[in-house]
């Protein structure tokens, strides 16, 4: 991996009385912020070392990243772009020609980086650490500012990292690779190597949940021919309480105030032996939105909600409100599927994962 170290800009903690309100309204008003001097600027490049505490501890590195990995597929993301997220995204990036929250990479774990994470940490204190109470986290930061040390981390990407997978953040990488390549963003950083803002995560330190969604029934279908269409496909059973998939090809329903349990009858998954893998929101966006709900451009539809599997199954129900929505609970897609899809150069529809930690706004910046 061609990472280097970059001038950071973080939130100067003595302007700023509430962390959870800043940081809530920085994506709106970071020029603003940004003007009224609510940030520092490093004058030193750095790499960062960076602990997230809260009822987990996730730690990583924070590191400009050289957009030829991107090219030649040593960064791979998994999943498709959405079309008009990725426009607004251009236009925030040509607006603030700064990257307010790093891409989220996963590695696969290396003793060699968590040993030298770990003596780091125990030898210094971070530069700053912001507190926040909803929810309740400590975000500390190390400056890795050294030319030896610098080096060292630089020396065991390149040895212990072949690969790294994008977590989050796929449209922030595909269109900062495109602004910079294309030269409406000019990296003061690095001159040769231009490239993004990243944060390094082993996938021992992150967790994939499942991401769910709910759909709009069209005016023409009632929630019992929608049921008798989902029959065609499905074995379906009453869920005597609410509840999630336990494994794999297994789905939920709920609909009409009701729980369903959904399994993908045989002769569906029969259909695709030959594949060396079936994901269930492959064959969700096959058969239920295109074949029952006649949704052929999922990355544009505007009547599918995407609910994050950490709001819970009560966070799903009031995204389905609606008498006419539908809300299914997808198994999360494991870790070991998503390195097999992205090693291939497969991709995965739009928000079929949601990763923790997530990358917060404005905790630290990359300016272009």
């Amino acid at each position: 991996m061609k990472i280097y170290p970059f001038r950071a800009s973080y939130p100067n903690a003595e302007l700023i009385s509430s962390a959870d309100a800043f940081l809530g309204a920085v994506s709106k008003e970071y020029i603003n912020y940004k003007n009224a001097g609510f940030f520092i600027k490093r004058k030193q490049k750095a790499l960062f070392i960076y602990r997230i505490t809260g009822k987990q501890t996730f730690t990583g590195i924070i590191a400009g990243n050289d957009i030829s990995d991107l090219e030649d597929n040593k960064i791979l993301g998994h999943e498709h772009t959405i079309t008009e997220k990725e426009q607004n995204m251009l236009s925030l990036m040509l607006h603030r020609k700064a990257m307010i929250k790093p891409v989220l990479l996963a590695y696969t774990s290396s003793r060699e980086i968590d040993n030298f994470i770990g003596g780091y940490i125990n030898n210094s204190l971070p530069e700053y650490t912001i507190e926040l109470s909803n929810p309740t986290e400590s975000h500390s930061f190390w400056a890795v500012d050294k030319e030896e040390d610098i080096n060292t981390i630089k020396r065991l990407f390149n040895e212990h990292i072949s690969r790294a997978y994008i977590a989050d953040g796929h449209h922030r990488a595909s269109v900062t690779a495109r602004l910079v390549k294309k030269k409406y963003l000019q990296d003061h950083d690095d001159d040769i190597h231009p490239g993004l803002l990243c944060a390094f995560f082993p996938f021992s330190d992150l967790t994939i949940y499942d991401f769910n969604r709910v759909v709009q029934l069209p005016d023409y279908m009632s929630t019992t021919r929608f049921m008798a269409l989902l029959s065609m496909y499905f074995d379906i059973s009453p869920a005597v309480i609410p509840t999630k998939p336990v494994k794999k090809h297994q789905l939920t329903l709920y609909i009409n105030q009701e729980w369903y349990i959904l399994h993908w009858k045989e002769s569906v998954i029969g259909l695709y032996n030959e594949r060396p893998m079936v994901l269930d929101v492959d064959l969700f966006n096959d058969y239920v939105l295109k074949n029952i709900l006649n949704i052929s451009d999922i990355k544009s539809a505007t009547d599918i909600k995407y609910v994050e599997g950490v709001s819970g199954l009560d966070g799903l129900m009031a995204a389905a409100k609606n008498p006419a929505s539908a809300a299914f609970c997808l198994f999360a897609v494991t870790k070991e599927d998503l390195i097999k899809i992205s090693d291939a150069g497969g991709v995965l529809p739009p928000k079929s994962t949601w990763f923790e930690p997530r990358m917060k706004n404005a905790m630290i910046i990359k300016e272009f």
